[in-house]
């Protein structure tokens, strides 16, 4: 029996750069990011450890790429990337990736990826607590601060939450908001993904 490879989504995301996370002996595995309000830590591919172990400094602008394995509410977050871009001020920014990966401008298209994801259970208990409203709210909100086109709302099965509907997660990050008021997204979402 053949087994067919899960569907993959890729992540943008910017944050500043707050440092490495050390492991013994001194290597550096992992970085810490900072996107709005939540510190994200992300695996470097082996090949971009030693070049950004010598050029990232505290405070720098990051744009990383994300992988994403799964679909639905089974989907894992796979904080690893093997595509660091150091943004800068001034004109000139550097990419930095592994060797098994190409040209991130020539193999995909800036405008196709998805900063983003809400997840949203579209379960009986969840709609009656308050989710179509949220979920209507979700996208009027996206719409006004311009991000339909960088974060996608996804229905979801079961997300163990139901006595605390209405609520979501917001991806990157995995971030579970519980008893979401719908005049509450706005702050919210700008939180995250601005």
């Amino acid at each position: 029996m053949k087994t067919q490879e899960a569907p993959k989504s890729t992540y943008k995301i910017e944050g500043e750069f707050l440092g490495f996370i050390p492991k013994p002996g001194n290597e550096l595995k992992y970085i810490r990011v900072q996107v709005g309000e939540r510190i994200i830590p992300i695996k470097l591919a082996k090949e971009l450890r030693e070049t950004l172990g010598t050029t990232l400094v505290q405070g720098d602008r990051l744009s990383v790429l994300l992988e994403q394995k799964g679909s639905g509410h089974i989907s894992k977050l796979k904080l690893k990337t093997e595509s660091v871009e150091k943004l800068s001020t001034t004109t000139s920014t550097q990419i930095f990736e592994s060797n098994s990966v190409s040209s991130v401008s020539t193999t995909s298209k800036p405008e196709k990826i998805k900063q983003g994801k809400i997840l949203v259970c579209r379960k009986s208990s969840c709609s009656k607590r308050g989710g179509k409203q949220l979920y209507r709210a979700l996208t009027e909100t996206l719409s006004q601060l311009g991000l339909q086109d960088r974060v996608s709302i996804e229905l979801t099965g079961c997300q163990k939450q139901c006595k605390k509907a209405p609520s979501l997660i917001l991806m990157p990050g995995k971030a579970k908001h519980a008893y979401v008021d719908p005049n509450d997204l706005t702050s919210l979402l700008k939180a995250h993904y601005l």
